[in-house]
């Protein structure tokens, strides 16, 4: 199954939903797992998994992360001036902290080309704001342009309360999850994992 095809799949079954109620916390470690198993670094998995009370609270929002998950997750192309940052065909995981950093780091603006999800920048930009105590606005131009730059007041649309985990979004990221798993073997049992040989039920 492609990414359009499963997300096309996904949207289909809105808004009403078939899901099931999980902890912030369970959906953090799953979002983490996920991220390690579609091959973004240890560092951008633990950004990702950071987002999830944000992404929670729309289950669309939490469709479109399991779908950037999909395809490699390469380092963008970061070009221009300290100041004034251009990142070309970017992968929004990949980019979403870089384009923090920068930022953070003064930069007065980042212009994204091409950005594979650009609605996955909201939960980015509204957590860093809670993190770092600084504001940001966010523009979007023609053809897939988006600048962010610092602001003096939030822009930002506030968050919602968590909402129940779409099943198929959870099967999604399940299946990135599970290539983190370590195949079992005589060698494994006998280091402790799974039941062990000491069960005794």
């Amino acid at each position: 199954m492609t990414q359009s095809d499963w997300f096309a799949r996904f949207k289909a079954q809105g808004p009403g939903y078939a899901g099931r109620r999980m902890s912030v916390a369970e959906v953090q470690a799953l979002l983490l797992k996920a991220g390690i198993g579609s091959g973004l670094p240890l560092g951008h998995a633990q950004d990702l998994s950071a987002l999830s009370h944000l992404l929670m609270s729309d289950p669309h929002l939490l469709g479109m992360a399991a779908a950037a998950l999909d395809g490699p997750q390469h380092i963008p192309v970061i070009e221009g001036t300290d100041a004034h940052v251009v990142i070309e065909q970017a992968k929004v995981l990949m980019a979403g902290p870089m384009i923090i950093d920068r930022l953070i780091a003064g930069a007065q603006r980042v212009v994204v080309q091409n950005l594979d999800w650009p609605l996955l920048l909201w939960p980015y930009l509204v957590n860093a704001e809670a993190v770092y105590g600084v504001k940001f606005a966010l523009n979007k131009g023609d053809r897939g342009v988006v600048m962010i730059s610092l602001s003096d007041r939030t822009e930002l649309d506030p968050i919602g309360e968590p909402q129940p985990v779409p099943d198929l979004v959870h099967d999604r990221l399940q299946q990135f999850a599970a290539k983190t798993y370590v195949p079992a073997s005589e060698a494994s049992r006998n280091a402790g994992a799974g039941a062990g040989l000491s069960d005794n039920d």
